[in-house]
C-alpha cells in the first residue's frame, strides 16, 4: 500500500520540472478575473443592484475598480494599471463568461 502511494506521488511529481505550460497567472490577474465574473453573475444572473454586488464580490486586498455596462451586459474589473478582466452575460442558463 505504501509503495503504491509512493509510486503515484513520484509519477505525479515527475512531470513538474519540465512542464511546457508555465503558470502565468498571479494574484492581480486572479483578483480581476474573479471580480469581473462574480460581479457579472451577481448583477445579470442574480439581478441584484450594483451596491449589493460590490459588497458580495469584495476581495482582499481591494485593489480593483469595477465598471458595469448594462447595455452590453458586461463587467470590467481592473487592478492597478495593467491588469484587468471582462466578463459578459451569455444567458440565464449559461450565466457569465470571462472574455480573453
Amino acid at each position: 500500500m505504501k509503495r503504491t502511494i509512493l509510486a503515484a506521488v513520484t509519477l505525479a511529481l515527475a512531470g513538474c520540472p519540465g512542464d511546457p505550460r508555465p503558470y502565468n497567472n498571479h494574484d492581480l490577474a486572479l483578483l480581476t478575473s474573479y471580480a469581473a465574473k462574480e460581479m457579472c453573475s451577481c448583477v445579470f444572473v442574480m439581478r441584484k443592484d450594483e451596491q449589493f454586488c460590490l459588497r458580495f464580490t469584495r476581495a482582499s486586498p481591494n485593489l480593483r475598480t469595477v465598471r458595469v455596462d448594462r447595455e452590453r451586459r458586461e463587467v470590467e474589473a481592473q487592478a492597478v494599471l495593467a491588469w484587468g478582466a471582462r466578463a459578459r452575460y451569455i444567458s440565464a442558463r449559461e450565466g457569465c463568461r470571462l472574455l480573453r
